[in-house]
């Protein structure tokens, strides 16, 4: 009742074989049939070994990297400067000036000058006929008048000098007051002064002047230069000088 089941296997072994075109030569019935199991060696497992674990997923779109500005400092520059001189980089020596000592001029004192006391009254020059010397007519012609101080009062012991030419003839008169002669004094009024500039009226502009000085001879006025008319209507010239 065994041999059925292994003449079963074998029939069954028999034709697998021969659908595959072989037909192999089995073994008798009664032979003894070795099964050889499979020798396995053991490799022992590394525990300290991280183990790796792939794992397969849906393919995800790229993620997009942020962009981040970064900000690079400039690179320092340098100049290289060559260590024996050429013709394109030779320096090229400046002159040096030098330093000239100069002599230092002394400052010299400086000096504001005082204003003279007395200037031209206004309205004057004045001009008129020769009513003083009825005698002489138009054969004359000069300068007269009066000198007052600031407050009106008539000045004394004050030198009135005439200078310059007329027609290229030299004019040199002076006097002081008060005046020697009464009737010339009552004429132009207390303290009045007289001055001859010339014979005859004469045609001149600024070439002949009048100026007070006091009794030493320094100045009181600036010259005043006159302007005279071939005129025997204007050949007497009144001017009178006030204080200021």
């Amino acid at each position: 009742m065994k041999s059925i089941p292994k003449l079963l296997l074998r029939l069954i072994m028999t034709l697998l074989f021969s659908a595959c075109g072989a037909i192999p030569t089995l073994p008798p019935l009664d032979s003894t049939v070795k099964i050889r199991t499979p020798q396995f060696t053991a490799i022992p497992l590394d525990v300290s070994a991280t183990p790796r674990v792939l794992i397969t997923t849906e393919e995800s779109p790229p993620v997009k990297a942020t962009e981040t500005a970064t900000i690079i400092p400039p690179s320092p520059t340098f100049t290289l400067l060559p260590d024996s001189p050429t013709s394109e980089n030779t320096l090229t020596p400046m002159a040096t000036a030098s330093l000239t000592a100069t002599a230092t001029s002394t400052q010299q004192p400086t000096f504001t000058a005082t204003p003279l006391p007395y200037t031209l009254q206004v309205m004057n020059p004045f001009y008129l006929s020769n009513f003083t010397h009825q005698d002489l007519g138009c054969n004359w012609m000069g300068v007269a008048g009066q000198i007052f101080s600031s407050g009106g009062q008539v000045q004394m012991d004050i030198l009135i000098k005439a200078g310059g030419d007329i027609n290229g003839i030299p004019v040199l008169e002076d006097m002081t007051m008060p005046l020697a002669e009464s009737e010339t004094d009552l004429a132009y009024g207390p303290g009045g002064y007289e001055l001859t500039l010339s014979s005859a009226p004469a045609d001149t502009d600024s070439t002949v002047w009048v100026q007070l000085f006091n009794l030493e001879g320094d100045p009181l006025s600036e010259k005043v230069f006159l302007i005279t008319y071939d005129d025997c209507l204007k050949n007497l010239i009144l001017m009178n000088f006030i204080e200021h």
